[in-house]
């Protein structure tokens, strides 16, 4: 693209014009040239004001702004403009376009030279407040350190590792006890915190580096408000400059470093064996999924711009997705693009929605364990600052009470998060569908089964039940606990729980819940094996050993329904219920000397005996707000 400006020399050898008559561009300004891989059926043109904001131009204002040199007249630019555009500009044309046009927008001077200072311009959904941290220089030797991440060797070994690591955390290992972990170790949950504004402020370094690597010059980082959450940003407005592929590679700098992330705690992980660093990258993979969003001015709003070649992307996707609609007349802001743009915005939004409804779904069913876990994980902190307390160990006792607050902090910061944000979800839909009997039908629709399902999975059903050890939390549990919904309790149907020995609560028990094996706790377990009831549990069949665990003398369990607290209302599974990670192969118990939950289980067959078993859960994050809390389980996986 052009980046410079053309003959500026003086015209003739005669005196200047008066100053009114003569254009010149304002102080600062940077005609960057044509918006290059443009998906307008007519290119637009770059400008960059002095105050760092871009601005779009025609062709023609663009012609205009470019022989507007200080030494030329009306008259005279008009002729430079007529032979750039290839049609007849009259001097009056010029004027006009001078003084109604590029002057209003600070691209030229006032009539009298001066520059004024505009008021750059405050879109919807930009960021708020914001505080320079990092100045240009400071940010400049940092992209030299992480300019060879960029290499396109470098990009493939990335791009493979991830997918390895993600198969074997996502299939193989699972999610659960890192949950687990976590929950019953609250203080943990203050360095996850952390360490995810550690990735928050090295995911802004991704987007400065690919920005530079592209040849552009990016700005200063620093923090402001999103909507309501804090958030980092990094000024790389003059990635503009750059060819498609350099702006796309900016856009996705970002969640390629949540990537680079994600994979040195995965090797921290391999190293010392601590679980609950598997929670981290999970919100890795979370805020990479939060920062594809289009309908935001997150990463994926300016990826789709850049796709397509359309700068102002968002005030453009409604009117897209709404072209697509048989007999509905096309919006003009839709007839000014391309066709293949408005089938790539399509895809790209039809595309996401149902994997973030997926994602929405499996947290909703794994709801029941995560509380479950972290309430039964609220009575064993209390449990052991009281007995700090009273055995004089003030300082454990102390200890006790932060863990406690660090764990109903970020439960209670989610519940309301979540009642706000659908208050106002809904009160917004509500006002946008006022006076359309159609959508406001279609509104009360879906919200209506959006309800029925959050009633049928989160009413107490028996599954408020926590994670047990042994459970693993895969994929492929969670896509089971879906063909379950029917039974009202799919996070962990009376099947799975009866395998669990009941799901147990450790508060009950008495037993640490970092260092139980799978299968060795139950409440109130009857000696014969069955329950008040005089069902069969797992270890007997009608009073006869467990074939299960017959091969093994002496490997028998006792187990039981749990108590009329927890005992299940209704619904019941098959033989292959899925529970969290259901019919998974059995993962980690006991612990080892770093904390971390480990040993080997069993397997489930679907329909089988009860040796150890699976389940999981994982975690998410609030958007922009550079803390996290875990909020999956049952083997539900982002």
């Amino acid at each position: 693209m052009a980046t410079e400006t053309r003959d500026r020399d003086p015209v003739g050898n005669g005196p200047r014009p008066a100053g009114a008559n003569v254009p010149k561009l304002s102080a600062g300004i940077e005609l960057i040239g044509e918006y290059e891989g443009s998906g307008f059926k007519e290119s637009p043109y770059i400008a960059r004001r002095g105050d760092g904001q871009v601005i779009q131009l025609s062709h023609l204002l663009h012609s205009v702004a470019e022989h507007s040199d200080g030494q030329r007249d009306f008259g005279q630019v008009a002729e430079r403009v007529s032979d750039d555009v290839g049609r007849k500009v009259s001097r009056d044309n010029v004027r006009f376009l001078v003084e109604k046009k590029l002057r209003p927008i600070g691209v030229l001077a006032a009539a009298d030279g001066s520059s004024p200072k505009l008021k750059r311009a405050d879109p919807m959904l930009a960021l708020k407040f914001r505080a320079a941290l990092i100045p240009e220089r400071a940010v400049s030797a940092v992209t030299t350190i992480f300019r060879p991440l960029f290499f396109p060797p470098v990009i493939v070994a990335v791009l493979c590792g991830i997918v390895a690591f993600d198969i074997w955390l996502f299939f193989v290992h699972g999610v659960a006890q890192s949950t687990r972990v976590l929950l019953y170790n609250p203080a943990l949950l203050l360095l996850v915190v952390g360490l995810v504004a550690v990735s928050a402020a090295f995911h802004e370094c991704g987007h400065a580096t690919a920005c530079r690597y592209g040849g552009a010059k990016p700005g200063v980082m620093g923090a402001g408000i999103y909507i309501v959450w804090p958030a980092f940003y990094t000024d790389v407005t003059d990635a503009y400059r750059l060819s498609k592929a350099g702006r796309l590679r900016t856009d996705l700098g970002g969640v390629y470093f949540n990537v680079i992330f994600s994979l040195i705690t995965a090797g921290v992980y391999f190293l010392t064996g601590f679980e609950w660093l598997l929670i981290l990258i999970v919100l890795q993979h979370v805020e990479i999924l939060h920062q594809f969003l289009p309908f935001l001015r997150l990463d994926g709003y300016y990826i789709i711009s850049d796709l397509t070649g359309v700068p102002d992307m968002f005030a453009r996707i409604r009117p897209t997705l709404r072209s697509l609609i048989p007999g509905r007349k096309m919006d003009k802001r839709v007839e000014e693009l391309k066709p293949w743009v408005r089938v790539v915005t399509s895809v790209y939004v039809i595309a996401l929605i149902p994997t973030l409804l997926g994602v929405f779904v499996l947290m909703l069913i794994s709801a029941p364990r995560m509380f479950a876990t972290a309430w039964d994980s609220f009575f064993v902190q209390v449990g052991r600052l009281s007995s700090a307390f009273s055995g004089g160990k003030v300082l454990a006792g102390v200890a006790g009470v932060v863990q406690t607050i660090t764990l109903v902090l970020p439960i209670l910061g989610i519940t309301l998060t979540t009642a706000r944000s659908s208050k106002s979800l809904g009160v917004a839909a509500w006002s946008k569908t006022a006076n359309r009997p159609a959508a406001r039908g279609a509104l009360v629709a879906a919200s209506a089964a959006g309800l029925a399902l959050a009633v049928l999975t989160l009413w107490p059903n028996g599954e408020y039940r926590p994670i047990q050890p042994g459970e693993k939390g895969t994929i492929q549990g969670g896509l089971k606990q879906v063909r379950e919904i029917p039974t009202g309790r799919p996070g962990l149907t009376a099947d799975r729980q009866r395998e669990l020995g009941g799901a147990p609560l450790f508060s009950k028990t008495g037993q640490d819940p970092l260092s139980a094996q799978p299968g060795s706790t139950s409440e109130g377990s009857p000696a014969d094996g069955a329950g008040r009831d005089g069902q069969a549990r797992p270890g007997t069949r009608g009073g006869s050993p467990n074939r299960g665990s017959g091969d093994r003398p002496g490997d028998s369990r006792s187990s039981s329904e749990p108590d009329s607290g927890g005992s299940p209302r209704g619904g019941s599974g098959g033989g292959d219920t899925g529970g969290p990670g259901g019919g998974d192969t059995g993962g980690a118990g006991g612990s080892n000397p770093r904390g971390s939950s480990g040993g080997a289980g069993g397997t489930i067959e679907p329909g089988g005996e009860a040796p150890p078993s699976s389940g999981g859960g994982g975690g998410t994050s609030r958007p922009g707000a550079g803390a996290s809390t875990p909020s999956q389980s049952g083997g539900s996986t982002p």
